[in-house]
């Protein structure tokens, strides 16, 4: 059975549902520039805005999850986790380039606020122990995000012309540790030169026995 989406993507965006990933991605450029933090200074609506239009971009940049949107087959998409592969995606980050937007605005709105929301909305509390909680939140998204610094992988996953576009299984071989470990990965159709795709718990392992993940840089064979 389909499921509903309440959110209305394409209309954050302010576009057709035809339209082009060129067109997704200008489109929010222009909308980023204007919910721009030297524009909108201590403006917690324009910073929420952005955090929209930066929601509705990473899932309609994203082929997957864009037909996952117009089939209506998924009710609902978790929005850090759309954040984190905009970043971990050179195709989707890309966008940034040439903006006057620090990463370290871009993390403070996207994932600060979404701390200290969750605090206040789900919590709740007096202020002061809203910000209490959320300062300690906060320390442990810094050392998750250190933790995926030293536990993650990047390896180059060179693919011939043929397998990226038709897609397909392959085996990979690499070293998370002191041992090789052999995994079979799904190549999407249509996967591109500099696509990053992310297998989640196959980077190295930690002593608690969490592990980070792993991200494939795809070359194509001849490019």
């Amino acid at each position: 059975m389909a499921k509903t989406v309440s959110k209305d993507y394409y209309r954050t965006l302010g576009l057709s549902p035809d339209a082009s990933t060129r067109e997704i991605k200008k489109r929010y450029r222009e909308l980023a520039m204007k919910f721009h933090p030297d524009r909108n200074p201590d403006d917690q609506e324009a910073a929420e805005r952005f955090r929209e239009i930066t929601e509705a971009y990473g899932v309609l940049v994203d082929e997957s999850r864009r037909r996952a949107y117009d089939a209506r087959t998924q009710g609902a998409f978790d929005r850090a986790a759309v954040f984190e592969d905009i970043f971990a995606n050179k195709d989707f980050r890309e966008v940034f380039e040439g903006l006057p937007i620090s990463r370290a605005w871009l993390e403070r709105i996207l994932w600060a606020g979404r701390i200290v929301a969750y605090e206040a909305i789900v919590v709740g509390g007096p202020p002061s122990a809203v910000l209490k909680r959320s300062a300690a939140r906060l320390a442990s998204e810094g050392a998750r995000r250190m933790f995926h610094a030293v536990m993650d992988m990047h390896e180059r996953l060179v693919l011939p012309v043929a397998d990226a576009g038709q897609g397909r299984t392959v085996t990979l071989e690499y070293r998370p540790g002191f041992t090789v470990r052999r995994i079979r990965v799904k190549i999407p159709p249509n996967t591109g030169q500099g696509t990053v795709l992310r297998i989640r718990g196959m980077g190295r392992r930690g002593p608690l026995g969490k592990a980070g993940d792993l991200y494939l840089h795809v070359s194509i064979d001849g490019s």
